[in-house]
């Protein structure tokens, strides 16, 4: 993928996020359709991750997983066939490698898939993506580079634990549960994201349902006060579960680090300290690095947020001579985890762009000796080092592609009401707890025992 294509995807984000501002899911999926040459053969996966996104808010959910079928299955051919292709990226730059996707950007195609599922009933397939959430998860803690490392998804584990309980497997919904109670721990400390009071409980109802007598005094002693309702009662009820995504995802960008090679170099490269244009800065810098033949301009890749003004959003279900209100709580803070996977992966990354930046340097000496050897001309050597160098600079291009039409946030709600058909109200609230904006979605039925799931999206 060129610098220029991924220029490319980036200017129609902007397009594709005034769309969703103005409610139009399907207008903003034609626009990546428009734009699908602009991905290239690099970012098959990038495009194919944007369609299903897009799809799914369509409310059009078969076409949405058979595009997130198609990068799940290139992203599992890109792991087994990776090696040749870093070896270019080490002599160029990262665009040149084929885009695998995030980490949580891999876990977070089988929630999207598990929830297409769900909204066209098909529970059972939904979870085998559960079942795969699990497994995805398994593999990226076997394989994380550090105890930082994202390896456990909060959102993905208690997604699982719905759907588990919507089926009756109590024990695997139990257990979802609870490991979403543990990734929730992690998630407190890295993130500072909350443990969610409804996920207490949950973990109260079943414990009790199941008759596990110990975990239930473990979870009072961690949600004090906590009410539920028991299993009998549920089933009683129907069931809404609203999934708010709120946002937008946040924007990769790039950072330069300058790596001199040389005093003299390093002198070169303080005398343009005074320049304040990023671009013409870049620029003088680079002309310089190729003089000296000794500094190489390092790019790393930087996440930078788009934050939500949403604090929460409210749904009120109205019907039967009655109103029941629910807020949403934060389950998966996106942006927040972004930052933190790449800058735990920072010190590899660096790793790899100093490599790179030595890798080029060293091959503009060699030039530079080759041909003075061969002409006998330094000049002419030095000449071909300045070219072969500047190159070099030329070319440190970051990887800036990203999933970018995930939210900044992604935010949950459930709520349990006699069977009937309902009326459905949002309001999305900020901060001080102005409404920010208001929707009527369509009408919906609940029955006894069932679940239903129900997707938003606001980029407030």
């Amino acid at each position: 993928m060129s610098g220029a294509s991924c220029s490319s995807i980036q200017s129609h984000y902007v397009q594709v996020e005034q769309t969703l501002a103005q409610g139009n899911p399907a207008a903003a999926d034609a626009i990546i359709q428009k734009n699908k040459d602009g991905y290239g053969n690099k970012s098959r996966v990038l495009y194919a991750m944007d369609r299903g996104m897009l799809l799914h808010l369509s409310g059009q959910y078969q076409q949405s997983t058979e595009f997130l079928q198609d990068a799940e299955r290139m992203i599992e051919d890109l792991y087994s066939r990776r090696i040749g292709s870093e070896v270019a990226a080490l002599l160029i730059n990262d665009n040149v490698l084929s885009y695998e996707g995030e980490r949580f950007e891999q876990v977070l195609i089988h929630v999207i898939m598990a929830l297409n599922y769900a909204y066209l009933g098909l529970f059972d397939d939904a979870l085998v993506e559960a079942r795969k959430i699990d497994h995805k998860l398994n593999v990226l803690s076997d394989r994380a580079d550090n105890a930082h490392a994202y390896a456990q998804d909060a959102f993905a584990r208690y997604l699982a634990g719905v759907l588990f309980e919507s089926r009756g497997e109590l024990n695997d919904a139990f257990v979802a549960y609870r490991l979403a109670y543990e990734a929730f721990q992690v998630y407190r400390k890295e993130y500072g994201t909350p443990v969610p009071a409804l996920l207490g409980q949950d973990l109260l109802r079943l414990s009790v349902g199941l008759g596990l007598d110990e975990e239930f005094e473990e979870y009072q002693g961690h949600f004090p006060g906590t009410t539920w309702r028991s299993l009998n009662e549920t089933q009683e009820l129907g069931e809404l579960v609203l999934i708010s995504f709120h946002g937008r995802a946040p924007r990769k960008t790039d950072i330069h680090i300058d790596i001199p090679f040389s005093g003299d170099a390093l002198t070169a490269v303080l005398a343009t300290r005074d320049i304040q244009n990023e671009r013409h800065g870049r620029a003088a810098k680079s002309i310089l690095f190729g003089l000296t033949g000794h500094v190489f301009s390092v790019a790393l890749p930087k996440f930078v947020p788009q934050a939500s003004q949403v604090s929460y959003t409210e749904i009120s279900l109205i019907g039967n001579g009655r109103t029941e209100t629910a807020r949403t709580v934060l389950m998966e803070d996106v942006t927040s985890i972004a930052i933190q996977d790449l800058d735990d992966r920072l010190v590899r990354e660096t790793a790899r762009a100093v490599a790179r930046a030595a890798l080029k340097y060293a091959l503009a000496k060699a030039a530079e000796h080759g041909v003075t050897q061969a002409t006998e001309n330094e000049d002419l050597g030095r000449l071909v080092g300045f070219i072969t160098s500047l190159a070099g600079s030329v070319t440190e291009q970051v990887d800036t592609r990203s999933w970018r039409t995930l939210p900044d946030q992604i935010h949950l709600a459930r709520i349990r009401i006699p069977p009937g058909h309902y009326q459905v109200r949002l309001r999305h609230v900020g901060p001080n707890g102005g409404v920010l904006d208001e929707n009527t979605l369509a009408p919906i039925e609940l029955v006894a025992g069932d679940l239903k799931i129900l997707s938003h999206r606001t980029l407030l």
